[in-house]
């Protein structure tokens, strides 16, 4: 059984649906894995940034690019607290201190498991 399989495994991402995309090369799906990790802390730090400046154009961006990555392992919360959030922006807003909070835990449980799958995955 190939991590992300397992339905039980992880409560805030599901890889499984990249995993069938890519014919079930776990090795493949723990690349991305490592990317995502590697890439969204500096993208989710510009979008804290952004926010505080109250920048909504850089807010948009960056909301975006998080939101296409978060949409490929499926992490279903965060996609749609960053839909939210590029709306809004898009809109000239930039998230409130609640929704800021939500869109952080939403984050940071996400890339928890993101790396979690990533390790699990590699090849012993």
């Amino acid at each position: 059984m190939h991590p992300g399989q397992d339905p039980n495994q992880y409560r805030h991402i599901d890889p499984s649906a990249l995993l069938q995309a890519v014919g079930g090369d776990a090795r493949t799906v723990a690349s991305l894995a490592r990317t995502f990790a590697d890439s969204a802390p500096d993208i989710f730090a510009r979008l804290a940034q952004a926010t505080r400046d109250g920048n909504a154009e850089a807010t948009r961006h960056e909301s975006h690019a998080l939101k296409g990555m978060s949409a490929l392992f499926n992490a279903r919360a965060l996609t749609e607290w960053l839909q939210q959030t590029e709306a809004a922006a898009r809109a000239g807003s930039t998230p409130q201190q609640e929704q800021w909070s939500q869109l952080q835990a939403c984050f940071d449980s996400a890339l928890e498991e993101i790396r979690r799958y990533a390790q699990s995955a590699d090849p012993a």
